[in-house]
């Protein structure tokens, strides 16, 4: 019995709720009363309906700007997409990003930017990506060339930083004679100091995924002394003899 009143109970508190109904008053209805509620109610959900709309239109316009820059060819926020500038000379580096390398005896390490450049003078130049036809033919190349006239010209590093796993630049260094020159082969595998200085590159439609622009600077104590940064594709600037010339009229050199 119990159990049957308790069920009773329960399908007319369920009837009660499902016959209480949200009414929008219709004209007729407004004109059939006098009640200032029932004028205002109509105006009060168009009101809300309006804003409503114009959120949506105001968001789909944002939606829309945003595909339109993203997916136009050859435009400069497209291949350039980080949400900050891209760093420039005087400025310091983060010293809180983590880079990872192989070291001399095959151990892999994990240094942060800061570490790597406290009280020293390195030559640091970034590529779009390990194997890849400029970069393997001439970029790393000029730098395996003259990395021991720049230590000779006061550079204390030569270090070379990719959106690469550590793996696939240690295996592209070896391959390309880096590690006989003590060059440094930096591993920046999920684009973060990329994105942390304003240079990641979008090279999606190109099945390459985010990258680094190309650029090549001397950084003294977490300083930009000096800063070579590409344009697109360009390979004019941030080369080996040019970096060279530059380290020279720097007098790196300390004094015995």
């Amino acid at each position: 019995l119990r159990h049957v009143r308790v069920r009773a109970f329960m399908i007319a508190t369920t009837t009660r709720t499902m016959s209480t109904r949200i009414v929008i008053p219709t004209t007729s209805a407004c004109a059939a009363t006098s009640t200032s509620a029932c004028k205002t109610q109509p105006k009060a959900f168009a009101s809300a309906a309006a804003a409503k709309h114009g959120a949506v239109s105001l968001a789909s316009r944002a939606r829309a700007s945003y595909r339109a820059t993203t997916t136009r060819r050859g435009d400069a926020s497209r291949m350039f997409g980080s949400l900050r500038p891209a760093i420039t000379q005087g400025e310091r580096l983060p010293t809180d990003v983590a880079l990872r390398y192989f070291d001399d005896e095959g151990a892999l390490q994990t240094q942060t930017l800061g570490e790597l450049t406290r009280g020293r003078t390195c030559v640091l130049f970034a590529v779009p990506g390990a194997f890849t036809p400029t970069c393997s033919t001439k970029h790393l190349p000029g730098y395996i060339k003259y990395a021991d006239e720049m230590r000779a010209n006061g550079a204390d590093a030569v270090m070379c930083v990719s959106v690469n796993d550590a793996f696939v630049m240690n295996a592209w260094g070896e391959s390309a004679g880096a590690r006989r020159a003590k060059v440094i082969m930096l591993a920046d595998g999920s684009a973060t100091m990329a994105k942390s200085i304003g240079v990641d590159l979008d090279l999606i439609e190109q099945g390459l995924g985010v990258r680094s622009r190309r650029y090549a600077m001397v950084v003294r104590d977490g300083v930009v002394e000096h800063l070579a940064m590409e344009q697109g594709g360009e390979y004019k600037t941030s080369g080996a003899e040019e970096c060279l010339e530059k380290i020279k009229t720097m007098n790196l050199v300390r004094s015995a």
